[in-house]
């Protein structure tokens, strides 16, 4: 057994001062210090001066994009969609099973470096058969990580071979590390003949899909369909209680209320979406509603802190009130990913209490006002949270990132992607040019 010793714990429900966690894969107790036995672990770590808290989840990525970064190719866009096919369509096009797996261990680890235990992946390209075996690889097998992974179904690639890989992945992995989910691009990219074919090959599963992040996506749903995008989503028997509906940036009220009576998860992406200039979605109004929401990073970044920071403040910007929403409301987004996943994996996640897996970070801090049980919670989010950076990543027992550094095995593994991405972004600017969707 190991154990963290002179910690102080978080985990958005309790605070405990100067307190021990004594572990192996799961949390076996906790106390404060004066009750610490030296002879019941094999293994300590001194955390004073920092804080203990549970590893983050982002609840909504694309693992891919990390090989957008530094991309040169001709860019100017005019609306959403042109921004995906004149980006995102075109490197995930040209993706093969290797910068797959190696863009995945690139993005995972610097993810974990920012205190991300766990990925909810939605996965896109061409090379659709042992694409999210890939990303397993690098999350699970190479990175320790936990991971949620889906494949993103489109009439812009082979709907069958889509259809199989996420029928695939669901049946042959449910562990206490990863498990799958249904995943769809968006409705303007799906024919109701898809849509059929999803409904019948769900079996239950949790859908994954992109809803009304764009106006676009809901114009072009009422102009073919005479219908929202939820409901047409609603018609195929696709949301349930184990689906991520993600953006719903443009998403109406009466949308909301089918999503809530569904209960299906809402995951918002507020940077992304401001980058890409659609909208703010309304966490207020989706609060007030009891919507389960978290909160992902649609790739384009690899803190939660910051997406929880940028959730906050532009949701203040939107209602035009300091007050408009709370940061309590933001800790309930961050305990839903929690228990979203806790449900997915069949785990126990999110709790520094006996029972629960070790999936922590230490993170250190020294404050200059008083610390309490009443206030800690301010402390995380404004003293914390801007620029955190955890000294310790410790997933399922085991630590993952020591003294901020992984192991160089795994860090030079990583750096081969540089490799890959530069073979992907030749590959774009010899032969997308004339890429048309």
């Amino acid at each position: 057994m190991k154990a963290l010793i002179n910690a102080r714990l978080y985990d958005y429900h309790e605070y405990h001062e100067n307190s021990y966690v004594l572990y192996d894969e799961e949390i076996i107790e906790i106390g404060p210090m004066h009750q610490f036995d030296r002879n019941k672990c094999d293994i300590y770590m001194d955390v004073k001066n920092a804080m203990v808290l549970p590893g983050f989840v982002c609840s909504h990525s694309h693992l891919y994009s990390a090989f957008a970064r530094g991309m040169s190719i001709p860019f100017n866009p005019k609306s959403f969609k042109e921004v995906l096919e004149q980006m995102w369509w075109k490197l995930d096009h040209f993706l093969d099973l290797d910068m797959v797996y190696y863009s995945a261990l690139s993005s995972g680890l610097e993810q974990i470096k920012k205190g991300t235990t766990c990925l909810i992946d939605h996965h896109a390209g061409n090379e659709i058969i042992g694409s999210l075996n890939q990303i397993k690889k690098a999350l699970n097998d190479d990175l320790k990580m936990r991971s949620i992974l889906a494949f993103e179904t489109s009439d812009r690639y082979n709907q069958d071979e889509a259809i199989e890989e996420n029928v695939n992945y669901i049946k042959n992995n449910r562990t206490s590390f990863t498990s799958g989910l249904f995943g769809m691009h968006a409705s303007f990219t799906l024919s109701d003949d898809t849509l059929m074919k999803v409904s019948e090959n769900l079996f239950g599963a949790g859908i994954h899909i992109h809803v009304a992040e764009s106006i676009k996506d809901e114009e072009d749903s009422m102009k073919k369909y005479g219908k929202t995008v939820v409901e047409r989503l609603r018609d195929f028997n696709l949301i349930n209680e184990n689906s991520i509906l993600v953006h719903c940036t443009n998403a109406s009220e009466k949308e909301l209320k089918i999503i809530k009576d569904s209960k299906a998860y809402v995951a918002v992406n507020t940077t992304s979406n401001m980058n890409n200039a659609v909208g703010l979605p309304n966490l207020r109004l989706m609060d007030e509603m009891g919507i389960k929401i978290m909160i992902g990073n649609d790739g384009l970044i690899q803190s939660m802190p910051i997406e929880y920071l940028n959730a906050y403040y532009s949701a203040h910007l939107q209602t035009k009130n300091p007050i408009g929403f709370s940061v309590d409301s933001i800790k309930k987004m961050i305990i839903n990913s929690y228990d979203y996943v806790s449900k997915q994996l069949n785990i126990n996640l999110g709790k520094i209490k006996k029972g629960y897996k070790a999936d922590l970070i230490v993170v250190p801090y020294k404050e200059f006002t008083p610390v309490n049980k009443n206030n800690i919670f301010g402390h995380v989010f404004f003293g914390l949270y801007p620029g955190l950076l955890p000294k310790h990543v410790l997933i399922n027992g085991e630590t993952i990132i020591k003294n901020y550094q992984a192991k160089q095995k795994l860090a030079n593994k990583a750096n081969k992607a540089i490799n890959q991405a530069e073979k992907l972004w030749n590959k774009i600017n010899k032969e997308g040019k004339n890429l048309e969707f």
